[in-house]
């Protein structure tokens, strides 16, 4: 019972939609949706569960078709979001400097207990200084002596009290 076509067909398709959760390109979804069509049009139509040239054929066109004209909806639906990363949390935040930055070179700052790569574009900072972070972006923080405001004017911050 296990090893008739309709059944190992539709497992390929199971396990091709779950592989989709670990393949980035929402592509093998539908080729798996192809094997389950495949195996459900096996257990249906008579005498073919003995034809497997006709049941690849079936597979590679239900999954070329499915493909085609489902892919561009499907994609509207299951399309993941980053959460919250139009809020940046560190912006704003104090570092110490603990390998010199320069407008040439990054260097690395000590946030939250852990060493960070940090730029400057148009300032220099030696090691025990502190920097506001500006702006991040992926694992590099962009810092400055200054602090951005509301309305995306740099103003200088006054001295801090550690």
């Amino acid at each position: 019972m296990f090893l008739n076509p309709p059944f190992l067909w539709t497992l390929l398709g199971l396990l091709l939609i779950a592989a989709e959760m670990f393949i980035p390109g929402f592509t093998i979804f539908f080729f798996g949706s192809g094997a389950i069509i495949t195996g459900f049009l096996s257990l249906i139509i008579p005498g073919l569960s003995a034809n497997f040239t006709l049941q690849s054929i079936i597979w590679i066109l239900s999954s070329i078709l499915t493909l085609v004209f489902l892919r561009k909806r499907f994609v509207k639906i299951f399309r993941g979001t980053i959460l919250n990363k139009e809020i940046d949390t560190d912006v704003g935040q104090t570092v110490k400097v603990i390998e010199a930055i320069t407008p040439e070179k990054p260097g690395r700052v000590r946030y939250q207990g852990t060493s960070w790569k940090a730029v400057s574009y148009i300032e220099s900072f030696e090691p025990n200084e502190m920097v506001d972070i500006v702006k991040e972006e992926n694992l590099t923080f962009t810092v400055s002596r200054k602090i951005l405001e509301d309305n995306n004017i740099y103003i200088e911050k006054g001295e801090k009290n550690e």
